[in-house]
């Protein structure tokens, strides 16, 4: 981590006026880092804001003005509509007095987004008042070291409602990532907890076919695939199908196609770092455990249950061996029946999966990445912004009013009648744009949901409702608030009982201890050391290498900077825990 310079002592004077500013008792200082402001707004504009904004909006409407990309959920709009001016847009200027201004928009294609955030940094543009980022940690360390954003702390304790504070609460080391010098830089934005852990998605047609039951160690999942690859069940009476549906080309343990698992049944998660029993981190992919795990991925391969390509494949090419009905199994989050499973749906007419728990080593051990602080992306505040307060008031609005609305309240429905719902003559809604076009005007084939048009991704969410309205439905209890309707009536069976199944293991998760910045060893030596085991990986699952090359891989790893990033990242954790 780049170590920051001292502040110099022209910035004295600024200092001493920002020391006028306060927190919640209007007298605490903070001199952050920063490039010597104070994360504090100065007290007379500080004062002017609160003047200006009276009861939920401001007086005389202000300018936010911000970058962004545009995602394939957040793509659609209403003829004559765009993300500079739409629904949401008019509404944050009505409610609010909040304009909200793109500075530039691109279409987030190949990292479109990032590229051109990188291009402004490495530049040294100014940027605007808010920069919003979900992704690598990489660019998030490039928009802190800018020196363009300001702490959020003060702000946090000033301005955010108690439903955000609420959240932001449930893991203090959400902010680790974005602390620099005991200073918070960024705002979290707040995910769904636990909504990116892993179950096991098996084909139960299959299952029932060939006449077995879902698995719940790796031996019994060895038994199953072996039918899997080899007993026909798709019927065709071709050799045409595998075991596992993977894909390793980003990595071994991820979001989707993910085989961590494997490597979690022996003691271990690569790509991570975890706790040990001596209380240290350490570096996942070179515990030795992990030998065993790639010593049975290659069994695997060599027996067929996995596909040859696994190593050409990324996350979503390798679902499609899942999608197009020739792998059996995938292990993946709680709400892939609603992508990409329609997939299989319509390739396969007949098609059942369900979800089950991730299964057993030899020894009982079950381990699955997960558990950690339920943030997805960062919010950036300008420290030369007018008003830093603004996307705080914003955020605010999205929890009190869609994060979970009650019965009877403006948005129970949803957020705009005729973008991501319509009421139907009998006083239900629907979302079915195919079978009622003509309560969606202005738009074809889908539905444009204006929560993914804002600033923070989608709205606001609280981040144990989820979790808790899934469990509750799936025990089968009736749905009562307008929150616990829509993902009734929007989310499928399997969706629900998933959730379930992740919350009945939550003990197996196994967080990454590691949240920080990367440090000094890390900026110049992860690409090296990445590629060295992914290599390695890679060569021994396809036979390429034999199973004791690990080891010499381990040392390799070590002498090219392992060692050294193991002590950084171990210095951290003992300066934070």
């Amino acid at each position: 981590m780049k170590k920051w310079l001292s502040v110099l002592l022209i910035l004295t004077f600024m200092l001493a006026i920002a020391a006028c500013s306060g927190n919640n008792n209007g007298n605490n200082t903070n001199t952050g880092t920063n490039g010597g402001k104070a994360s504090n707004t100065p007290k007379e504009t500080e004062a002017a804001a609160e003047e200006n904004f009276k009861d939920g909006k401001y007086t005389t409407p202000i300018t936010l003005s911000t970058v962004w990309g545009l995602n394939q959920n957040g793509s659609v709009f209403k003829e004559g509509e765009s993300i500079e001016d739409n629904v949401h847009t008019r509404l944050i200027k009505e409610r609010l007095g909040i304009d909200i201004k793109y500075d530039w928009v691109v279409t987030n294609t190949n990292d479109a987004y990032k590229t051109k955030l990188r291009l402004m940094l490495s530049s040294g543009e100014k940027m605007p008042d808010v920069v919003v980022y979900r992704g690598d940690l990489e660019t998030v360390n490039m928009l802190i070291d800018s020196n363009q954003f300001m702490p959020v702390g003060d702000l946090v304790d000033k301005y955010a409602n108690e439903t955000y504070k609420a959240g932001l609460e449930l893991d203090p080391t959400i902010w680790l990532p974005i602390s620099r010098d005991g200073e918070k830089m960024a705002l979290p934005i707040l995910d769904y907890a636990y909504n990116g852990d892993h179950v096991m998605w098996v084909r139960q047609d299959w299952l029932d076919k060939l006449g077995l039951k879902a698995p719940t160690t790796i031996a019994e999942l060895e038994t199953v695939m072996d039918a899997f690859t080899n007993q026909d069940p798709d019927g065709d009476g071709q050799k045409n199908t595998i075991g596992l549906a993977t894909g390793f080309k980003n990595g071994f343990a991820n979001w989707m196609t993910d085989i961590g698992f494997v490597f979690g049944a022996y003691g271990s998660v690569p790509g991570q770092w975890n706790l040990t029993a001596d209380g240290t981190l350490e570096h996942g992919s070179v515990n030795p455990a992990t030998k065993n795990a790639l010593s049975k991925l290659n069994e695997w391969m060599n027996k067929g249950y996995i596909s040859k390509d696994s190593a050409l494949f990324d996350e979503t090419k390798g679902s499609e061996l899942f999608t197009k009905g020739e792998a059996g199994i995938i292990f993946g989050p709680n709400w892939l029946p609603a992508w990409p499973f329609p997939d299989l749906k319509n390739n396969v007419p007949g098609a059942s999966y369900k979800a089950y728990g991730v299964p057993a080593g030899p020894d009982g051990t079950i381990g699955s990445q997960g558990g950690n602080p339920p943030a997805n992306g960062y919010i950036f505040i300008n420290k030369d912004s007018k008003n830093p307060e603004a996307i705080l008031h914003y955020y605010n609005w999205f929890f009190d009013n869609l994060a979970n609305p009650q019965p009877g309240s403006e948005f129970e429905k949803g957020f705009a009648e005729g973008y991501d719902y319509a009421t139907l003559p009998d006083g239900s809604i629907t979302a079915d744009i195919a079978k009622y076009p003509d309560l969606f005007p202005g738009l074809k084939d889908q539905t444009a949901p204006p929560l993914y048009y804002t600033l923070t991704y989608e709205g606001a969410r609280i981040p144990t409702l989820y979790a808790d309205t899934h469990v509750k439905l799936a025990g089968g209890a009736e749905p009562v608030t307008p929150y616990e309707k829509q993902e009734f009536n929007t989310r499928l069976k399997e969706n629900t009982d998933a959730m379930k199944v992740v919350m009945d293991q939550v003990s197996i998760r196994k967080k990454n201890y590691y949240m920080g910045p990367l440090t000094e060893t890390m900026q110049s030596k992860n690409e090296l050391l990445n590629k060295l085991l992914n290599e390695t990986y890679s060569k021994i699952i396809y036979g390429q290498q034999p199973i004791d090359s690990f080891d010499e891989m381990v040392e390799n790893w070590k002498k090219s900077g392992g060692e050294q990033i193991t002590k950084e990242v171990n210095d951290w954790y003992n300066s934070v825990k």
